[in-house]
């Protein structure tokens, strides 16, 4: 409720059918809304998601590569597509995505999605600020998706290091809060 806009990528869509709204602790939608993005290069997003017909807004963020049907099909179902240049994986390039959301006033972006779109943005030096929820379950199998993809650190001496860090307990959960180290002096992390 405290965020702009909140993105996810189109798996998380597809697995999850989240509705991405604020709501209070009945259930009801809060009046405000944070603009609804789905990262989702061919326009795979189902007409019949959860995520329309939602008080708010939603975006599909494409590419090219989205053929113009998928994008029909998307405007009839409420949503507003927007098509951007793809990055070198092919996908919606996220750095584009975030200066377009900027031109639209968006401050505070919450990134929601899945272990891609976290990863892609952590690979593109993109996240200033992480809340990272852990809870005491072991789900495991070797299928188990990561919570973060991307590149990864090779080696731990490469992996990020939160600093500033802020650790409490929320319900049965615990929350990490801290802001992802700077790497070199040409990759940082921002907004």
């Amino acid at each position: 409720r405290e965020s702009d806009a909140v993105v996810v990528g189109v798996n998380t869509v597809l697995a999850d059918d989240p509705q991405l709204t604020a709501r209070d602790p009945e259930g009801n939608p809060l009046p405000r809304q944070p603009l609804r993005v789905v990262v989702d290069s061919r326009c795979r997003t189902p007409g019949e998601s959860g995520l329309f017909g939602q008080p708010g807004h939603t975006l599909i963020a494409c590419t090219e590569k989205a053929s113009s049907e998928d994008v029909a099909r998307l405007e009839r179902a409420g949503a507003e597509v927007l098509q951007l240049p793809a990055g070198e994986d092919g996908r919606v390039d996220l750095g584009e995505l975030l200066a377009e959301l900027g031109r639209r006033d968006v401050v505070s972006l919450m990134a929601e999605g899945g272990g891609t779109v976290l990863g892609s943005l952590f690979d593109a030096g993109l996240v200033d600020k992480v809340y990272a929820f852990i809870a005491p379950l072991i789900i495991g199998g070797s299928r188990a998706s990561s919570p973060v993809e991307g590149r990864g650190a090779e080696h731990m001496a490469g992996a990020w290091r939160m600093e500033g860090a802020s650790f409490q307990t929320v319900g049965p959960d615990w929350l990490v809060v801290g802001y992802p180290e700077k790497k070199g002096q040409d990759v940082y992390w921002n907004s």
